[in-house]
């Protein structure tokens, strides 16, 4: 028979009142044994039940496991559990005092609120904010170093899912020793991460974390499915759009506009910030990084004097100079490449048009594996399923809540060549169809019988962006390179030509009619 627990007066102190708030939850919740609740929560049922004790003010860790255990709100606990921490905190009160109190441990400073919302990796600039953020994670997860350790033994993973020490994951998250990709990525796994979420933790990995001889290959995750972005609302919103190729061009753009309104020339800039004229002008388009200091001078220059105005642009450069997420896959990627990836991401509309093979943002992976071996005859296994692990996270972000809008234009001849055998292409034109669905993208076929048209001197991608201060851009993409289309008249023909060819091509549901029709007849 369980020992009943001491009777409490919640007029002693703020400690006291939340641990009666505790049993009264526990109460309404039908009184489980701690046991059943340890169970249920993932905790030990001695720290549980001294949670209720009232001897010391429980962690948001245990108070958590403890409302999960009994069904409670979260939200509303971690509100009220955050105003007696705050009691405690003014009231001075520490370990030994009459009451028993204990002041809560002050949080780390961190670069990220501390609302429960799920943490974001991709605003770490440091490897010891992404293991802030990591500590973050595991704590609002509600788990232990010990209990990580106990389900990466208990719960099955990948084939080469690693099994977590305790002092191992100690160390790192302390920043004693730089952590193992596949290590963050099953911790992240563990404390309920969805498979967005480990893309966006294995991007900030490897733009972070140092990669040694050891670490092997990074631990394949799987891509998010049309089918489960449909399930799930069309996915997750990926957050804001534009990486750090993006900020450099609309910073550009920006100081551009100040000096010309200005009246400054760029040999005036040039000489201001201790550098040559070609280097202003490839700053202002955006294809170098510029030191914040040197921007800056330059707003000195321009005469921007506005606190808030210089905040904005120098934050700004702050962000263009960080890494980009695909920076480990830089030795995979065409040259050129690199520039179209930025852009792509801060796109808010994407018009492509394709002759040769399936847009790598529709690919499956099968399909997307056939193309790599065709355009790399001498590249190792490896090095195929990198390439095919870059396409599937490219992806991810084009089924998310938020993503822009694709449309895309196929010449008959993709869709009907079998590239990688019949059940390839049928897998392919499966995708194809799902994709069709989805609200934010549009699928067009071009059937033979159209004959020439005005695009079909190859394909082409036009990027058009949200922020005014970019114009649209064409990306012509070549077997050994990438050019890019940015004059207005140039990107007009264009233009033109893509409208031209999405009035040739047959209509959405037509098209997925086709497509429907096509896979009964492979």
């Amino acid at each position: 028979m369980p020992r009943p627990e001491k009777p409490l007066d919640p007029m002693e102190g703020p400690t006291a009142a939340f641990a009666v708030a505790l049993r009264k939850l526990r109460a309404d919740a039908g009184g489980p044994p701690y046991r059943s609740m340890a169970r249920r929560s993932f905790y030990g049922h001695t720290t549980l039940a001294e949670a209720a004790s009232g001897q010391r003010f429980p962690g948001w860790e245990v108070t958590r496991a403890y409302v999960t255990a009994c069904g409670g709100d979260l939200a509303e606990w971690e509100r009220r559990w955050r105003e007696t921490a705050e009691l405690l905190n003014r009231s001075g009160k520490g370990d030994g005092d009459k009451n028993g109190e204990r002041s809560p441990p002050r949080r780390r400073s961190s670069t990220f609120s501390s609302s429960p919302a799920s943490v974001d990796p991709r605003r770490a600039r440091t490897l010891h904010e992404l293991m802030g953020m990591l500590d973050e994670l595991r704590r609002r997860a509600g788990l232990s170093l010990r209990q990580l350790v106990d389900r990466s033994r208990s719960e099955t993973g990948p084939a080469d899912a690693p099994a977590l020490a305790r002092t191992t994951m100690s160390e790192f998250l302390q920043g004693a020793r730089p952590p193992r990709v596949r290590d963050v990525l099953r911790i992240v796994e563990l404390c309920g991460g969805t498979p967005s979420d480990l893309r966006r933790w294995e991007a900030a990995c490897w733009r972070l974390v140092p990669v040694s001889e050891g670490d092997g290959p990074v631990p394949a995750v799987r891509p998010v499915g049309v089918e489960t972005a449909m399930r799930a609302g069309e996915g997750e919103s990926s957050g804001p759009r534009g990486g750090p190729t993006a900020r450099r061009i609309l910073l550009g753009a920006r100081l551009r506009g100040l000096r010309e309104a200005g009246g400054f020339s760029i040999e005036d800039a040039g000489r201001f910030i201790r550098c040559s004229a070609s280097k202003v002008v490839r700053i202002e388009l955006g294809r170098v990084g510029v030191k914040v200091r040197d921007v800056a001078d330059l707003l000195t220059l321009y005469g921007v004097t506005d606190p808030a105005a210089r905040a904005s642009l120098l934050r700004l450069a702050d962000e263009a100079n960080r890494p980009d997420w695909w920076q480990w896959y830089g030795d995979t990627l065409r040259r050129g490449f690199e520039v179209y990836l930025g852009l792509e991401e801060a796109a808010s509309v994407v018009r492509t048009y394709e002759l040769p093979f399936v847009p790598e943002l529709m690919q499956t992976e099968d399909y997307a594996r056939a193309v790599v071996r065709l355009g790399a005859p001498g590249a190792s296994e490896d090095e195929v399923e990198r390439r095919v692990r870059f396409r599937m996270m490219r992806q991810e972000r084009f089924v998310a809540r938020e993503a822009p809008m694709l449309w895309a234009v196929l010449d008959e001849a993709v869709v009907r060549r079998p590239l990688g055998g019949r059940g390839v292409l049928r897998a392919q034109i499966r995708r194809l169809i799902e994709m069709a669905e989805l609200a934010h993208v549009s699928l067009q076929i071009v059937p033979f019988k159209a004959g020439w048209h005005s695009a079909a001197g190859g394909p082409f991608t036009i990027l058009r962006f949200a922020e005014p201060d970019l114009s649209d851009v064409v990306y012509l993409g070549r077997l050994t390179g990438a050019h890019f289309v940015d004059k207005r008249a140039e990107v007009d023909v264009y233009t033109k030509a893509m409208n031209d060819l999405s009035v040739t091509a047959v209509s959405l549901e037509r098209s997925v009619r086709y497509l429907v029709d096509l896979l009964k007849e492979i």
